[in-house]
């Protein structure tokens, strides 16, 4: 066991995304746990998973979150998003401050 720092970050869009795990240490059982920034005007766009499920916790700052049916929904510190299994989902940040939040996808049967 020992400590360390989170991965250097990635972009994936407008997400500047830090791994706090990477791909081999799921074991096979998910892909993502990671700390996520959207500064002003940025999003994760809408995109669907198949074979895995993702969920957010908000941090800090404001949000739209869009649901698979693609209603949206403030999030503010302290909300969980879930994702339907198979269903696309997409968050924006909104407001004066970044919107940070943990995001995890793990596989589904």
């Amino acid at each position: 066991m020992f400590v360390r720092d989170t991965y250097d970050p990635q972009y994936i869009g407008d997400a500047e995304v830090h791994a706090i795990i990477k791909d081999e240490e799921f074991f096979g059982k998910g892909r993502l746990f990671a700390h996520v920034y959207l500064n002003k005007g940025e999003c994760v766009p809408w995109h669907i998973h198949t074979g895995e499920i993702e969920y957010y916790y908000i941090l800090s700052g404001c949000g739209i979150f869009t649901n698979s049916d693609k209603s949206e929904q403030a999030v503010t510190a302290g909300k969980v998003c879930t994702m339907e299994l198979g269903g696309g989902h997409a968050i924006r940040q909104a407001g004066d401050e970044p919107l940070e939040f943990i995001a995890l996808i793990i596989n589904t049967p």
